[in-house]
């Protein structure tokens, strides 16, 4: 016992530092880790975002100026709605953009098919007869309508539903008749107009909004800071496509893709520094937040016109 001795005040402080310096190094990996994790979960998260705005947009734009089996195109039949879808067709064609709008952004608006076609199930016995269909849900009234048979073609607003059978009364309709009597088979197709535009979202922040026809618009995507589109158009020379702003002109009846830019920003500041990116202006850009910034790229062929 009388060999037995207790530490000395220096290996005392020298084991305080050791157990400091070990905790510093701990801290640091753990912070390290956490910094990585929030950058991944960032990164993640954008493409995410890129990947349901694909998911939205490509839905939405293959079907532009669809018509069915009517060759001769959405923009050349008899129109008799005076629904949203028929004004825009009768100012803009199928297609109309804005470029330099919210936040030196692109906007969009385009006639569309959102679901598939319903088969007529029984004659029309004259143009002003109701339309019969099989039973459906997405039918309802007030809705504009698209009805051919490959060799006639009409737009009509419903003004009525009984038993599946949809009239096309005045005044929702110029007309309360068709063009064409249409025979058992002939095709509906529910037509939409849809808009996608960037405004201030409900974090405060920039998001990227869908709306169709007259409601509201809902946003589907958070933090997209900027989105450029361009339309591609073939030409009849060297069947090249060539791509186009909305402010250039060009036949929007000719357009057989569209191509778009997003720059998305993280939802977190997850940086030290502020980082330099490129807008899709092609400008250099000091952040002046802590956010990530990318920008994601989509091209998109238009059904049938490929």
């Amino acid at each position: 016992m009388k060999n037995q001795r207790g530490g000395t005040l220096v290996e005392l402080m020298i084991a305080s530092l050791l157990g400091l310096m070990l905790s510093a190094v701990i801290l640091s990996t753990l912070y390290a880790a956490m910094k990585s994790n929030a950058l991944k979960t960032s990164a993640e998260s954008m493409q995410e975002n890129s990947s349901l705005a694909l998911f939205f947009l490509a839905n939405d734009l293959r079907s532009i100026g669809f018509a069915g089996c009517y060759e001769q195109g959405i923009s050349n039949l008899s129109n008799h709605s005076k629904g949203p879808v028929s004004q825009f067709l009768a100012e803009f064609s199928i297609i109309s953009g804005n470029t330099l709008a919210y936040k030196n952004s692109d906007s969009i608006s385009f006639v569309t098919v959102l679901n598939a076609g319903v088969d007529t199930v029984a004659d029309m016995s004259t143009v002003h007869s109701r339309v019969d269909l099989i039973k459906n849900k997405w039918i309802e009234e007030q809705q504009e309508l698209l009805i051919t048979d490959c060799t006639h073609a009409d737009i009509f607003t419903v003004s009525d539903i009984w038993r599946y059978q949809l009239s096309h009364e005045m005044p929702s309709n110029s007309s309360a008749n068709l063009s064409h009597s249409y025979k058992q088979g002939a095709l509906v197709y529910p037509l939409s107009l849809i808009s996608y535009y960037l405004a201030k979202g409900a974090s405060g922040r920039t998001g990227l909004y869908r709306k169709i026809n007259n409601k509201n618009g809902h946003e589907i995507i958070p933090n997209v800071e900027m989105l450029i589109i361009r339309y591609g158009v073939r030409s009849a020379v060297n069947q090249r496509v060539r791509y186009y702003a909305a402010d250039q002109h060009f036949d929007s009846e000719q357009v057989v893709s569209v191509q778009l830019q997003l720059l998305l920003s993280s939802h977190n500041q997850v940086l030290d520094v502020a980082m330099q990116y490129q807008d899709l202006h092609n400008n250099t850009v000091q952040a002046d937040d802590l956010r990530l910034y990318k920008v994601f790229n989509l091209d998109i062929t238009l059904r049938n016109r490929g």
